[in-house]
């Protein structure tokens, strides 16, 4: 990926999709960004950030069903952890 696309990409997630961004850098508060963790979501079949993260690029990862929930493990692409880290910076994230 160009950083020009890279960096137009970050605008508009940074511009349209606020939750999405606060949702994974809360997921990934305590851990290292660079690190995969363990998700599950409860209810399959219902709206979410982490679903809309995997579509847009800035997840990487499978869920796989498990009853009515999703549950697989996720890491952050290069893109999700630029996103996260400049996040982090705006907000004065602690880490």
């Amino acid at each position: 990926m160009s950083a020009l696309i890279a960096r137009d990409s970050v605008r508009l997630f940074e511009a349209f999709r606020a939750d999405l961004i606060a949702s994974l850098a809360f997921t990934w508060s305590c851990d290292d960004p660079c690190e995969p963790v363990e998700h599950h979501l409860v209810i399959g079949a219902a709206p979410s950030p982490t679903k809309d993260a995997l579509a847009m690029g800035l997840l990487s990862g499978e869920l796989k069903h498990e009853g009515p929930s999703l549950v697989g493990t996720l890491e952050l692409t290069a893109l999700g952890r630029l996103v996260v880290r400049r996040f982090r910076l705006r907000t004065r994230w602690v880490l």
